[in-house]
């Protein structure tokens, strides 16, 4: 079985080897995937938050370059490549010297950016270890186009709650010291649990239940844990920033045949891994079951110091008598 995997992981590193990542010139697949995020955006963007499709400026890079879609010309140290008629854009192009997968600053405002999808699975394939099948967590057309949106978001946070974003961009390695903690991971596995399981609820009531059991297990374990304020505020903030651009790529790879999107509702295992994609789980999970006790809720996601947990606390405290 081993030597099958290794034999698998090296035929699809050949393949994915292949691949032209180095062109100065987006191919027509590549200007297609854009079209895919802007036909999405126009059709479901507010569906996802109100404002996210406004602004469609976007940065796809490759190995050897940035390719910069945008309305107005951008300071000096990109070239100009011409108006691009079909996306209504103008293009262009830099060195890709440290590319970002992420939202990046271009002239006053921010910009979504990610790399192609022949970049992203050949990154992917040489990345993961050597008996390890790429093939699942290989992107298809649906999921790159998630993951491009994933990025939007991040930009529609930096321009809409630039103070916030500047504040805990750089985070990572959340609550890392209690990575070796077995109570920490015991509650927290309960916490993703709980809100699976009012996510798959079908009842009111059953998911306001699921929600109140895991607000008390995400207090127990901060309790038992004697979490300090940093400590919290870090946890809520990161859920903010990566659980909501996570919630947008769920939504927008509901079509994707990729195994890594199909895997995205898996809370219980995912949060099992320690790490901040943890945190990209629960925050993603909080908005799901929001959206089943109160859709309004994004009608705030950009007040300052936002919280989904907060917001939950104050939909199950309003709902006392439906308390099973």
């Amino acid at each position: 079985m081993i030597i099958g995997l290794i034999i698998n992981n090296r035929l699809c590193v050949l393949k994915y080897n292949k691949l032209d990542t180095t062109a100065d010139v987006l191919s027509n697949d590549e200007i297609s995937a854009v079209t895919s995020v802007y036909d999405y955006l126009d059709r479901y963007g507010d569906d996802i938050f109100a404002g996210l499709k406004e602004n469609k400026d976007l940065i796809i890079f490759n190995d050897s370059y940035e390719f910069l879609l945008c309305d107005n010309e951008p300071a000096s140290g990109w070239s100009f490549i011409g108006n691009h008629e079909s996306l209504n854009k103008k293009l262009y192009r830099k060195n890709a010297n440290n590319p970002q997968a992420f939202a990046v600053p271009v002239e006053d405002k921010w910009v979504g950016s990610m790399g192609t999808k022949n970049r992203f699975n050949k990154y992917v394939a040489n990345a993961v270890p050597l008996f390890f099948p790429p093939q699942a967590l290989i992107a298809d057309d649906e999921h790159h186009r998630a993951m491009i949106i994933h990025e939007m978001v991040h930009a529609w946070q930096a321009n809409n709650s630039i103070n916030r974003f500047m504040r805990i961009m750089t985070l990572h390695d959340i609550c890392q010291d209690y990575y070796d903690d077995q109570e920490f991971n015991k509650l927290i596995v309960q916490e993703a649990y709980f809100l699976e399981q009012a996510i798959l609820a079908e009842k009111h009531e059953d998911v306001l239940a699921y929600t109140r059991e895991f607000l008390e297990a995400r207090e127990r374990r901060r309790t038992v844990c004697k979490m300090r304020m940093l400590e919290i505020q870090d946890e809520v903030d990161f859920e903010w920033l990566e659980g909501l651009a996570r919630y947008a790529e769920f939504k927008a790879s509901a079509d994707s045949g990729s195994m890594v999107a199909k895997n995205l509702l898996n809370i219980d295992q995912k949060v099992r891994a320690k790490g901040d994609d943890r945190y990209y789980t629960l925050g993603m999970a909080q908005a799901l079951v929001l959206d089943k006790l109160q859709k309004e809720w994004k009608d705030q996601a950009l007040y300052d110091n936002f919280s989904m947990e907060a917001y939950l606390k104050k939909i199950c405290e309003s709902n006392t008598d439906n308390h099973v």
